[in-house]
C-alpha cells in the first residue's frame, strides 16, 4: 500500500464486474504506465466469476482492491471510487479496456499545459482476444463524431452530435472537475455522456489528444449493446434535460429550449404510444391468426382421432378375422391329424393282412391244398370254357 500521507499524482479508478477474462490486462496496462506516481483503486462489484481471484493475483503496492458483498451497479461503484481517489489528477479505466503505456503521462501533460479540466484521446477498437478490429460500425461512428469536433472546434456542438469520448475509460481530469461536477448520475447507459454535458454546462473545459492511447474492447457483454432501444431512450431523456442549460445564452433562450424539450418529450411519448398501439394491433392480428390456426389444428386433430378410431376398429376386425382363421386352421389341422391317424391305422391293418396273406400263401398246408384242389379248378375252367363257347 502507498503512504496515505503522500497523495499520488494520479488516481486511476477501476470498477470491475464479471470480467475475469479481461481484468488482468486492464490492471496490468495501468501498472506499466510510464507515469509511475499513481495509485490504482479497484472495486469488484460482487462478481460471480473469477474476477476477484484474478485481482488477488497482483501484489503491486500501488494497487488497492476492495470488494462489494452485493452488486450495486456501475454508477454507485464509480461514485464510491471517486470518493476514494487521492490524486491531483484522476483517470478511469473499465475492467475490459486497456491503457496504452504512455496514456497517463500524455494526458497529464495536456492538462498541465492547458486550461482544460478533462481530456480524452483517440481510441482503437479491439476484440475479445485483444486483436485490433477494422471495418466495424463503431469505428465509423467514432470517426464521424471526431469529424464534428474537427469541423466545429465547439465542444457543445460536438457533444450534441454524440459522445465522442465514448466511455468513462476515456476520462482523465483534474480534481477540480470532480469538485465542481460531482458524482455520476444514476443512469444505466449514458452516465458518462451526462457527466460530460453537465461539466460543460458549468463552464468546465474539455481537450482532445489526437493519439490512440486507449483500446476499447468490443464483446458480447458490453453494456451499451445490452438493450439498444432502452439505451437510446435513456440518452434522449438525458439530452432533453441537459441541453437547455448547455445551449442557452440567456433566460429567454433557456425558456425556449425548455419548451422545445417539453415538446420533444411529448413527441417521444406519442411515438411510444403509437408504437405500443402498432404492437397491440399486430398482437391482435397475430391472435386472430393464432385462433384460426388453433381451430384448424383442433379440426385436424378431430379428423386424425376419427382416422385413428377407424383404423383401430379395422385392426379389431382384422384381429377377429385372424382369430377365426386360426380356429379354422386349428380345426383343419385337427381333422388332418385325425385322418393321418386313420390312414396310419389302415396302413397297419393292410400291412398285417398282407403279412397274414403272405404267411398263408407260403404255408405248407396252403400249397398242399392247392395241389389237392387243382383238378377241381381245372374242371371249373373247362366247364366255364365250354359255357362261353356255346
Amino acid at each position: 500500500m502507498l503512504d496515505p500521507s503522500t497523495p499520488p499524482l494520479v488516481s486511476v479508478l477501476l470498477p470491475a464486474f464479471n470480467h475475469a477474462d479481461y481484468v488482468h490486462a486492464a490492471v496490468e496496462s495501468v501498472l506499466v504506465q510510464t507515469c509511475r506516481d499513481i495509485e490504482l483503486v479497484v472495486i469488484d462489484d460482487a462478481s460471480t466469476d473469477e474476477t476477484w481471484a484474478v485481482l488477488q493475483s497482483f501484489s503491486d503496492p500501488r494497487l488497492r482492491v476492495l470488494r462489494h458483498d452485493a452488486n450495486l451497479g456501475s454508477h454507485a461503484t464509480l461514485n464510491e471510487l471517486l470518493g476514494l481517489a487521492r490524486g491531483t489528477f484522476i483517470a478511469i479505466i473499465n475492467s475490459d479496456d486497456v491503457f496504452h503505456p504512455g496514456r497517463l503521462a500524455a494526458c497529464i501533460e495536456v492538462l498541465k499545459a492547458t486550461q482544460a479540466d478533462l481530456v480524452g484521446t483517440d481510441i482503437t477498437l479491439i476484440d475479445e482476444t485483444g486483436r485490433p478490429m477494422t471495418g466495424h460500425w463503431w469505428i465509423t461512428a467514432f470517426v464521424e463524431l471526431k469529424q464534428a469536433w474537427v469541423d466545429t472546434q465547439d465542444w457543445a456542438a460536438t457533444l450534441m452530435e454524440g459522445n465522442v469520448f465514448m466511455t468513462t475509460a476515456n476520462f482523465c481530469f483534474r480534481r477540480s472537475w470532480l469538485d465542481a461536477v460531482g458524482e455520476f448520475a444514476n443512469l444505466r447507459y449514458v452516465l458518462d455522456y451526462e457527466w460530460l454535458l453537465r461539466g460543460l454546462a458549468m463552464g468546465k473545459k474539455l481537450a482532445w489528444l489526437d493519439a490512440p492511447l486507449l483500446s476499447y474492447r468490443l464483446h458480447a457483454q458490453n453494456t451499451i449493446a445490452e438493450k439498444p432501444l432502452a439505451a437510446n431512450l435513456e440518452c434522449a431523456a438525458m439530452l432533453r434535460k441537459t441541453f437547455p442549460a448547455l445551449l442557452a445564452a440567456d433566460g429567454i433562450g433557456r425558456a425556449r429550449l425548455e419548451h422545445l424539450a417539453s415538446q420533444w418529450a411529448r413527441i417521444e411519448r406519442y411515438l411510444g404510444e403509437i408504437e405500443a398501439a402498432r404492437r397491440h394491433e399486430a398482437l391482435v392480428a397475430r391472435e386472430a391468426e393464432l385462433f384460426r390456426l388453433v381451430h384448424d389444428r383442433d379440426r385436424w386433430l378431430a379428423e386424425r382421432d376419427g382416422w385413428i378410431a377407424e383404423r383401430d376398429q379395422q385392426i379389431i376386425d382384422r384381429d377377429g378375422w385372424i382369430a377365426e382363421r386360426d380356429c379354422q386352421i386349428a380345426d383343419r389341422d385337427g381333422w388332418i391329424a385325425e385322418r393321418d391317424g386313420w390312414i396310419a391305422e389302415r396302413d397297419a391293418r393292410i400291412a398285417a393282412c398282407a403279412a397274414e396273406t403272405a404267411a398263408i400263401l407260403n404255408s405248407r398246408s396252403f400249397r398242399l391244398g392247392r395241389r389237392l384242389t387243382a383238378p377241381a379248378r381245372w374242371l371249373r375252367r373247362m366247364i366255364a370254357g365250354k359255357s362261353g363257347s356255346a
